[in-house]
């Protein structure tokens, strides 16, 4: 495989408003290969969503570098937030088009491709405040793919759903993935969501945010509910688990220590 994104040794330190310097990513290096999908996993705070956002070269590293492969000398994202972050005022249909419209694409067929996978044909000109919280977040998750994006970043994307609902958006996330054949980057909290969703999993230590450890998520690339009974789901989700706790272990002992007389 192709990587679509390789960074190396990246770094990222941030100057307070106080003058403070503060070390946000510290010596990060991974690969996002083409057609595949990655979580990132850790303590809040620990940088995974400036990650993302460098990665988006929405902020500049101060130290390293960050590969980005091209087609036709563009590198183009698609972004899912932690909320849908619908306009109010578009309805469905051209909530989901507006990135071709800022591309200056025409090909908008794929509009009502993308209607019929994620469920919401009839609803083409239904306004947000008109749909449920489950409905937005499926809309939102259209408008990053309808442009074929180079990759889609997704910042925590079911932040605040119930779980079944959540576990029903993560089966259509992970289709729409596989038949778009596209390249993803997850941040979460969840570790479910992080197995059921990738393929390798990197997780972060404290800040300064660095990739403590990778692990592999050995599940069929064609995923359903039924894959979170599978052993492997458990081992990869428990190898995720222990080494958070053994950081949050490490973490509490070094604060006792350093609170003792």
């Amino acid at each position: 495989m192709t990587a679509t994104v390789a960074v190396e040794k990246v770094g990222m330190t941030y100057t307070t408003v106080k003058g403070d310097e503060v070390v946000a990513l510290q010596d990060i290096s991974l690969s996002i290969e083409k057609e595949e999908t990655v979580a990132i996993v850790g303590p809040s705070g620990c940088g995974k969503s400036t990650l993302l956002r460098l990665i988006a070269g929405v902020e500049k590293q101060t130290a390293g570098r960050i590969e980005r492969a091209t087609d036709e000398g563009q590198f183009v994202v698609g972004y899912v937030f932690q909320d849908s972050s619908l306009m109010r005022w578009r309805t469905v249909y051209d909530n989901i088009k507006l990135p071709l419209e800022v591309l200056n694409k025409r090909n908008y067929d794929k509009i009502d491709e993308l209607i019929q996978m994620i469920g919401m044909k009839g609803f083409e000109k239904a306004y947000p405040i008109e749909l449920s919280g489950g409905m937005q977040r499926r809309v939102s998750i259209a408008r990053a793919f309808v442009h074929e994006p180079s990759i889609v970043l997704m910042d925590e994307p079911f932040t605040g759903v119930d779980e079944l609902t959540k576990e029903g958006l993560q089966h259509e996330l992970g289709t729409m993935i596989r038949r778009r054949h596209a390249t993803a980057m997850l941040v979460t909290h969840d570790i479910e969501e992080a197995v059921f969703l990738s393929d390798r999993i990197f997780v972060m230590s404290r800040r300064p945010g660095r990739i403590v450890e990778e692990v592999p998520v050995n599940l069929p690339a064609d995923r359903d509910p039924s894959m979170r009974s599978k052993l492997e789901f458990f081992e990869a989700a428990k190898r995720v688990r222990e080494r958070l706790l053994a950081m949050h272990a490490m973490s509490v002992d070094l604060q006792a220590g350093a609170g003792a007389p």
